[in-house]
Formats: C-alpha cells, sequence, structure tokens
C-alpha cells in the first residue's frame, strides 16, 4: 500500500512538472526598451502584451528593459522578442542571431526612418561646422544610442575626424532633453540629438528654433524635419534565435493589424508596425564605430557622464 502511494505521488510530481514545463513553453516573453524606468515602462506596453496574448491565444509577458539591459537578456534567453534601436539590434543579430521581426514608426515623430540633428546655440559666432568643435565641449545622449550619438560619430568620421580625440569633453546626458538644455545653457558648445526632437521641444514651448544653429544641415526628401546625418531604418522589433518562424509571423501579423486608435498603439505612443526595414546599413555602419551596443569604453577622449539633468 505504502509503495503505491509513493508511486502515484511521484506520478502526480511528473505531471505537474510536465504541465509547468507546458506553460513555460507556451509562454511568450517579449522586453520592450524603455527610457522612463520599468513602472511607467509597464504601463506604457502592457496593452500591447494583452493584444498579443489575445491574438496568440497564450500568456504573453511584458519585460520593461533599459538599454543596458537588452543584449543581457537577449543572450541568456530571458526573451523570445524584443525592441531595440538599429545599432543594438544589428549587435544581437550578429552576436546572438537574432532576427527583425517588423520596424517600429517611431513613437517621437511617426516616420520609420530615423536621423540625427547636430546643433549649436544660435548665439555661437564661432562654431558652423564640425572642423569648429576641436577643443570644444559636445553633448549628446547615451554613448551606445544610435541615433543620440553613433550617428553624429559617423558624421565627424566621415569628415576625416576622430570626434573622441578632437573635442575637449564628450558629455553624455540621460534624456535628450538635458543635452538641448546643455547646449542652450552654454553648458556644452554644441550637441546631437535624434531628428524631431528639437521641433517637438519648440512646439511645447520649451525653445524657438531661432535659438538654434543646425550644422553640417542636410536635406531628405520627404523627411520633414532638421537633419544632420544619413538616414537609417529606425526601431526594431526582433526575435531570438530558438523562436521558429511561424510565431515570429503571427506576433508581426497581429501587431500590423493594430489601427492607430487602438490603446495598444496609443499607450505605446507608436504609429504603427510595418514589415522590417534592411538593416545592413547598421551593421556596416558598426564596422566604424569605436565601441558599439554596449562595448568597453573607447581608448581616450575625456567622457563625462550627466545624471539627473
Amino acid at each position: 500500500m505504502k509503495k503505491a502511494i509513493l508511486a502515484a505521488a511521484a506520478a502526480l510530481l511528473l505531471v505537474l512538472a510536465a504541465l509547468v514545463q507546458a506553460a513555460e513553453e507556451s509562454e511568450v516573453k517579449i522586453g520592450f526598451l524603455v527610457w522612463n524606468g520599468p513602472f511607467k515602462g509597464m504601463q506604457q506596453w502592457k496593452a500591447t502584451g494583452e493584444h498579443l496574448a489575445k491574438e496568440l491565444g497564450r500568456p504573453v509577458t511584458v519585460m520593461p528593459l533599459e538599454f543596458k539591459e537588452v543584449l543581457p537578456a537577449v543572450e541568456s534567453g530571458r526573451v523570445d522578442f524584443f525592441t531595440a534601436d538599429p545599432s543594438m539590434f544589428a549587435t544581437a543579430k550578429t552576436r546572438h542571431g537574432a532576427e527583425a521581426v517588423l520596424t517600429m514608426k517611431s513613437p517621437v515623430i511617426g516616420t520609420d526612418l530615423i536621423g540625427a540633428v547636430i546643433f549649436t546655440a544660435a548665439k555661437n559666432i564661432y562654431i558652423n561646422g564640425l572642423t569648429d568643435l576641436r577643443g570644444k565641449k559636445f553633448g549628446a545622449l547615451r554613448r551606445w544610442s544610435f541615433a543620440g550619438w553613433q550617428m553624429a560619430e559617423l558624421e565627424f568620421q566621415d569628415a576625416g575626424i576622430d570626434a573622441y580625440g578632437f573635442v575637449s569633453t564628450l558629455r553624455f546626458f540621460e534624456t535628450p532633453q538635458a543635452v538641448i538644455k546643455a547646449v542652450l545653457s552654454g553648458q556644452v558648445d554644441a550637441g546631437t540629438v535624434p531628428t524631431g526632437l528639437l521641433e517637438l521641444a519648440a512646439e511645447s514651448g520649451e525653445l524657438s528654433l531661432d535659438d538654434v544653429k543646425i550644422l553640417e544641415k542636410k536635406h531628405h526628401k520627404d523627411f520633414p524635419y532638421v537633419c544632420s546625418t544619413v538616414l537609417y531604418p529606425g526601431f526594431v522589433l526582433a526575435r531570438t534565435a530558438g523562436v521558429d518562424q511561424q510565431l515570429a509571423g503571427q506576433v508581426a501579423a497581429a501587431l500590423k493589424k493594430l489601427k492607430s486608435e487602438d490603446e495598444a498603439l496609443v499607450t505605446a505612443e507608436v504609429t504603427a508596425w510595418i514589415d522590417p526595414l534592411d538593416y545592413t546599413v547598421i551593421e556596416k555602419a558598426q564596422n566604424r564605430l569605436r565601441g558599439y551596443g554596449g562595448e568597453a569604453e573607447p581608448p581616450h577622449g575625456r567622457q563625462e557622464y550627466a545624471r539627473n539633468d
């Protein structure tokens, strides 16, 4: 009798373990890159997770991830899908076999292409181009941000300049608003932010576009914002190497069917999800960058990290 009870208990444990494993296998984990902390990030992407759970017919876990957390989450297998800026995605593809599923139409400026603008204060008569920045202080968003710094780094390179040794100080800020404020206040001599943010700041009354001078201005057909760089494909939703194409296709179809008025797009501040653009240009650009996608610090040049600006 005792042996029978033990055998039954062992069988029950095996069944429960199988059920737990099946539940874990059916769960879809999506890491969303967030700028505003995990709590607000969860609020931002919760409706997207609920929409996907309904469409897929299986549990979906939303995982807000900060910049420094994305690549480790991909490497460790904590996520099945993840959103990333173009440079971060290219790193995940090269190192971990990630594949693009969809491109996000910018949550800020409503386009599927992104660029960067390099600028100084309009009253600064001494800076009119990149070559005038020798020995000056330059402000940017996080060093591993493609539109927040790396695009500008590529423009310096195209002008034959190694930015890290050319300017006196590279100061990296937590937010693009802090970069804009630092340039206008003279805390730094010039800076760079993603395209569209100067116009948004002007619309909100934070500045007048007459207060800034655009350096190395480029004109792109049908692109509505001031820009100093080449345009690149925007933020991406990607699948990790262990996710099959069938599931990726189901996720893509579910997100592409969302309409602009749907809560999942409104709360996420996403204009739309579209078929993935070609990101090979990003992979080529990375070969020119000093330390991409979370690499170690470049070997020279003074760098400062501003906090809570």
